[in-house]
Formats: structure tokens, sequence, C-alpha cells
């Protein structure tokens, strides 16, 4: 096992005593701190069963994920200024704000591809079915619907953008992976074609496992967001309504097509 396995479970174990212990710095930066410990941890997991992860074999490339995730959840940032489905508590000053949150917004790409990795090298959802083709026009209408559920948030009122987070959470992956599959690039309708369902259900129960695991550590934490989401508001979990849930799955496959676009991910890369 490698030694960051261990230095990874150490701050997850750690930083939830001090959490607990009402150590104030650990509370206001307590998502960025355990998400660093997560993705050591799984990464050191991947490579015991698979004998290579992320960080062992593209190490340079995981620097470069973590660059762009906070860049990608910057992005999201933005159509929030629209949509208006979340809001951040617990800030200092402008600077600390800034750290925390570039922080915990680099671990967010890595951590879902991480988990992702886990469930794959396990054998999870190993699912092959015949192959078929997805008609060009499809994947041509999707890219017009995806752009059309981006662009919609900043064209409506305000009031009404308020109700678009599902084009949101949708739009990216509607947009971007038929453009991927007309590249040569990693695409998740390919692998549909070839009967390979495996990356796609890795990456949407990942999703889901992440959003849990966000939502509870999120939960405890003084530096945190909170939703103000205007439709199927409860029952909650922790911050998150029920419903809620499900857009991280859709976060997990949005990520990887924007993975796969801006670093030119090829099939068997």
């Amino acid at each position: 096992m490698k030694l960051y396995f261990y230095f990874g479970l150490f701050i997850i174990i750690a930083s939830e005593i001090l959490l607990f212990s009402g150590v104030r710095w650990v509370s206001l930066f307590f998502t960025p701190i355990v998400w660093t410990g997560y993705i050591l941890l799984m990464d050191g997991i991947v490579f015991k069963i698979k004998g290579e992860s992320l960080m062992t074999k593209r190490i340079r490339t995981f620097f470069v994920m973590l660059l762009l995730s906070t860049a990608f959840w910057w992005m999201f940032e933005i159509f929030n200024l629209f949509i208006k489905n979340w809001e951040y508590k617990g800030s200092l000053s402008l600077w600390v704000n800034i750290i925390g949150m570039n922080w915990a917004f680099a671990t967010i790409g890595p951590g879902m591809l991480e988990t992702r990795d886990f469930l794959e090298a396990i054998g999870a959802f190993n699912l092959r079915t015949r192959k078929f083709k997805i008609h060009k026009n499809i994947l041509y209408s999707l890219i017009v619907i995806g752009a059309a559920c981006l662009v919609s948030i900043f064209v409506v009122p305000l009031h009404i953008a308020k109700y678009l987070g599902i084009p949101l959470w949708v739009g990216f992956i509607f947009f971007l992976d038929p453009i991927n599959y007309f590249r040569g690039r990693r695409s998740i309708f390919k692998e549909w074609e070839e009967g390979n369902f495996q990356n796609f259900l890795c990456l949407f129960i990942g999703g889901l496992i992440c959003g849990i695991l966000w939502e509870f550590w999120n939960y405890w934490a003084i530096g945190k967001w909170i939703y103000t989401v205007p439709y199927l508001s409860s029952p909650k979990i922790f911050e998150m309504s029920l419903f809620g849930y499900l857009g991280f799955p859709a976060l997990a496959l949005e990520y990887y097509v924007l993975y796969s676009i801006t670093l030119n991910w090829r099939k068997n890369q």
C-alpha cells in the first residue's frame, strides 16, 4: 500500500476528531481538508488493487485535473449567478475565502474520478450488451439541446432562471459528449455503442457516493454551502433534498466530458 494511503486515512480521521473538538480552522476548511485525505486514500486503494492509479501513472495529468476542476467549478459559479441554487456560509476575509474555495473546488473532479476508478478496479457494474449504432442526427440534436439548456439560463428572466438547475446539470453532457464522440475522444455515447456501460455506471454511482459524502461532511462544517432550490426541496438529508442527490451523478458525468475535451482523452489513454 502506498504511503500516501495512510496519510490520507490519517487526514480524514484527524480532521473528524479536530472538527468535533471545536477547532475552528478545521471547521472552516473541513471540506477541502477531508477531501484531500479522501483522494489520497482512494488513490492508494486503487493502486493496491490494480498496481497503478491516477497519481502513480499520470501524476502530471492529476495536477492538471486539480487546476481544471477549479476552473470548471468557477464556471458553474457563473451559472449560479443566474440560477442562485446554492450559497456559502461561514466566510472569512476575502483572500482566506478565495484560498479555501479554490482548494475545495480543486478536489471535486479528482474525487469523483478516483471513486469511479475504485468502482472499476473492483469490477463493479461490468455490464456488456450487444453493440449498436447511435444515429448521427440524434447526436447532432443532443448538441443543440445541450447548448439550448446552457444558453437558456442566461437569457430567461431571473425569476425563471432559478428553476433551470436541471438543464445546467445535463447541459454539458448533451453538448460536449457528442462532440467528444465525433472528435475521437473518450465518449459515453461511444462506449454505449460498443456495448460497454461500466464507465457510465461507475461515474453515475461514484458521483452519488461522492454526493452523499460531500453532504455528510458539509453538514458539520462551519464553512459550508446551503441550497436555495425553489422546487422539491424536501425531504432533506443533511443540507441536500433527496431529489437533489440526483445532481451528483450528473455532475460526475459532466466533469468526465469536460475533462475528456480539455485533456483530449483518447480511448486507450
